[in-house]
């Protein structure tokens, strides 16, 4: 930009050959200027009161005037002589840089170059006798004195221009920070319970919206005097490894964020590449770009007790005025941080039982009111359980009253284990807690009973004794036993007094109705505990029939439990509950290796045979199932690809991401993977791409109705054509009829399962079925 004033300049005031002949003479006229004349010209300006601001303090000092006097008189003797100069414009454009940086006006400025000129002009007069010398003199001098003031105003004004940017552009930073203040204090008005939500939530404002590249809040650790991050937003991975200190003894105590912890006073640093106090974080900062910061303190309790630290790409960020509006941001924050601490102590004396650090009554009738909500936002059931512990009375007569509060304090902690984040437990009595519990059906109450169960039967080992506890229980529901918080609280009392009315360990629920469901389904989880123990679980096997060999194919093993009063009893009356438990897990690793067996025993006579087998959705997200298949391929020694997994469609959205990769690995095992109950679910080409399955097993709910049913046998042909076009082998299930198989025939479906051949059977059965298979009997 000044190369292109001092060039335009040089144009607008171009000299004649005339003109530059006299430049010599008015620059011998400037170094014959009388000191009398400048005398009189600085006392003009002291008359002023912005010239006396300026002058008065160099009057002062003798030979700082002096030499302010012979340079102002050498600018103005290579003035006249060289004007157009790029050292004589460069001088000028500093006069009025100068000027304006020391709040020189124009007009002031104007008045004291019109009272020079004019003791110039005198001098002029008194020296040049000649009168048209003296005019073209005077004239040149205007003309240059005209110059002059283009470029000292023009500096001026750029001066002015660069001042009122660089206002609007603190304008706009601090008004920023007014921003920030006011959703700082938002945040603390709305978080009354985390000091650490209160605090992540802040840094990620001040990065969002205070333009900061990282900010983070770390409090002391009082032993190790180390600074620890508790939370962060930004460019986070800074924190890596980081490490700070109080300790002034160290390096790394002696940096903003030590210094502003032990004076507490903000500490800003304007160029980490140049400040010694940040050379520890130095390359770290340089790898992240981070060229200034703040460090700002955090008080709690009069002491301060952490820091918020800010960074910024830019050196020279934090100005004065900033810095001091964001230390209000780190005194709002401490009062938050200091109101929350007082609520939670607050909490602790009125809503905490001192003995477990439970919650009491008071707190769970507080909390019932936020779960109420939740449970009608999410259309879910809410249990609560008021539990009592048989005979503690006679324990800690016994025992010991230390005794009594270790067995107290054991039970609280198994209860909170057991509930999680699906509902609270509170200590609600001497020997008495409460837990309530979120829902969607019977059977997670019934679990979660039976699991209240199994944990109080562990012992509790003290000090001097190992003792074992068992408790009644009390069962209300919201919405259906009560409304309220309180009402719910009496109606789970009634029940658990019925309950104490009954034989130690004994349940009781507000509503009978829902004690009928809930017992009978608690009861069908003991006896299937049981029978895990026991061994009671079979595996029946059905026939897979290939329609262009008419021979059998492959047999699908069948879950069954074999009830020692009830005896076979079909996986529909007992599937869910499994899973529902948990169970599944144990009986489906049972499943496969008893599988892998059976296919064993066939292979030394049918070694085209395979077996397949079902994995449930709790199977498909347990981690050990791989671990579990490969463990079986290795010990049982069969051939992985006469080995199918079955999983249903539903089983491969519910699982998620990790459904394709888990199904990759299956493959890469070796074993195939066919999908059951194939059109009941979410069928599309863009999922059925993902699986690597060989299989599409059509399910008998579309087969029972072909051919008569239309509608039944659109859909049949319709999965036929897809699976065709993705290359799937085709299976129906639920044949029962001659009239089906012609029809699936016909389709060019490659295998056909159902009652029409064979219903499942045990293990031997199933051999006998093979060896005498006679296709004719079926397909004449």
């Amino acid at each position: 930009m000044l190369s292109k004033l001092f060039s335009d300049s040089r144009l607008f005031f171009k000299l004649g050959p005339d003109e530059k002949e006299l430049l010599a003479t008015l620059s011998a006229l400037v170094e014959a200027f009388p000191n009398s004349s400048l005398e009189r010209f600085y006392t003009h300006i002291l008359e002023f009161e912005e010239g006396f601001q300026i002058l008065g303090p160099i009057l002062s000092q003798k030979e700082a005037f002096e030499r302010y006097k012979d340079s102002l008189r050498s600018f103005w003797i290579k003035f006249f002589l060289e004007p157009f100069s790029e050292d004589v414009f460069q001088y000028a454009f500093k006069i009025g840089t100068v000027h304006a940086e020391k709040g020189v006006s124009p007009p002031l400025f104007l008045k004291a170059l019109f009272r020079f000129w004019s003791l110039f002009r005198e001098h002029i007069w008194n020296r040049i006798e000649d009168q048209a010398l003296q005019k073209s003199l005077i004239q040149l001098a205007v003309k240059l004195l005209f110059y002059l003031v283009s470029v000292v105003l023009a500096a001026y004004f750029k001066r002015l221009d660069q001042d009122l940017e660089e206002a609007y552009a603190e304008i706009a930073r601090l008004n920023r920070i007014y921003v920030l203040l006011r959703e700082i204090n938002l945040l603390i008005f709305e978080e009354k319970v985390s000091s650490e939500k209160l605090f992540k939530e802040a840094c990620k404002i001040l990065v969002r919206d205070g333009g900061f590249a990282l900010a983070w809040i770390g409090l002391i650790e009082p032993k190790t005097k180390e600074v620890k991050p508790l939370a962060a937003a930004g460019k986070t991975d800074y924190l890596n490894d980081f490490y700070a200190s109080i300790d002034p003894a160290i390096a790394e105590g002696r940096g903003p964020c030590g210094e502003a912890l032990r004076t507490g006073r903000p500490v800003v640093v304007q160029d980490t590449e140049e400040d010694s106090r940040f050379i520890p974080w130095r390359e770290r900062a340089r790898q992240y770009g981070l060229r200034s910061a703040v460090a700002l303190p955090l008080v709690l309790g009069n002491e301060v007790k952490g820091v918020l630290l800010l960074y910024h790409p830019k050196p020279q960020y934090f100005t004065s005025k900033e810095a001091q509006l964001l230390l209000e941001i780190s005194r709002d924050l401490s009062l938050g941080w200091a109101h929350i601490e007082k609520s939670r102590e607050l909490e602790r004396v009125l809503f905490t039982d001192e003995l477990t650090g439970l919650g009491n009554e008071r707190y769970l009738i507080d909390t019932l009111e936020h779960e109420f909500e939740v449970a009608k936002k999410q259309k879910q059931r809410l249990a609560l359980v008021r539990l009592d512990i048989d005979e503690f009375s006679l324990l800690t007569h016994s025992l010991g009253r230390a005794a009594g509060d270790e067995v107290l304090k054991e039970v609280g902690q198994r209860l909170v284990r057991l509930v999680g984040s699906r509902g609270t437990v509170v200590r609600s009595g001497a020997d008495e807690f409460s837990c309530s519990y979120l829902f969607e059906n019977n059977s997670e109450i019934g679990s979660f009973m039976g699991r209240i169960k199994n944990a109080l039967s562990l012992p509790v080992y003290t000090a001097e004794s190992v003792i074992r506890v068992s408790a009644s229980m009390g069962l209300a529901f919201f919405p259906e036993d009560a409304s309220s918080p309180r009402g719910l609280l009496e109606a789970a009392s009634v029940a658990l007094r019925r309950a104490k009315k009954q034989a130690p360990g004994g349940v009781a629920f507000y509503s009978e109705k829902e004690a009928r469901e809930v017992l009978s389904r608690w009861r069908l989880t003991e006896e299937l505990e049981r029978a895990c123990e026991q061994k009671e679980f079979v595996l029946f096997f059905q026939p897979r029939v290939d329609l262009f060999n008419r021979r059998i194919s492959s047999f699908e093993a069948l879950l069954r439990w074999r009830h020692p009063q009830k005896g076979i009893i079909s996986p529909g009356k007992f599937i869910s509950v499994l899973e529902d438990t948990g169970l599944i897990t144990k009986v489906g690793r049972w499943v496969v290796k008893e599988s892998a067996l059976f296919l064993k025993k066939l292979l030394p006579k049918h070694s085209e045979i395979s077996i397949s087998f079902n994995v449930s959705m709790k199977q498909f997200q347990d981690n050990h199932l791989l671990k579990v298949l490969e463990e079986t391929l290795r010990e049982v020694s069969i051939p992985p690809e006469w080995l199918e997994v079955e999983i249903t469609e539903s089983l491969f959205f519910e699982a998620g991401a990790q459904a394709s990769e888990i199904l990759k690995n299956i493959n890469n095992l070796g074993l195939k993977i066919a999908i059951d109950d194939f059109g009941t679910g979410y069928s599309s080409f863009a999922y059925l791409k993902k699986i690597p399955a060989e299989s599409l097993k059509i399910d008998y709910s579309f087969v029972k109705g072909i051919p008569e049913d239309r509608e039944d046998a659109s859909v049949v042909m319709a999965i036929v054509a897809m699976a065709r076009n993705l290359g799937k082998k085709i299976v129906a299930e639920g044949v029962e009829r001659r009239e089906q198989l012609a029809f699936l025939m016909g389709l060019g479906v490659d295998e056909v399962q159902g009652y029409y051949f064979a219903r499942p059977m045990p293990g031997d059965q199933a051999l006998s079925f093979l060896e005498s298979f006679n296709p004719d009997r079926f397909f004449r």
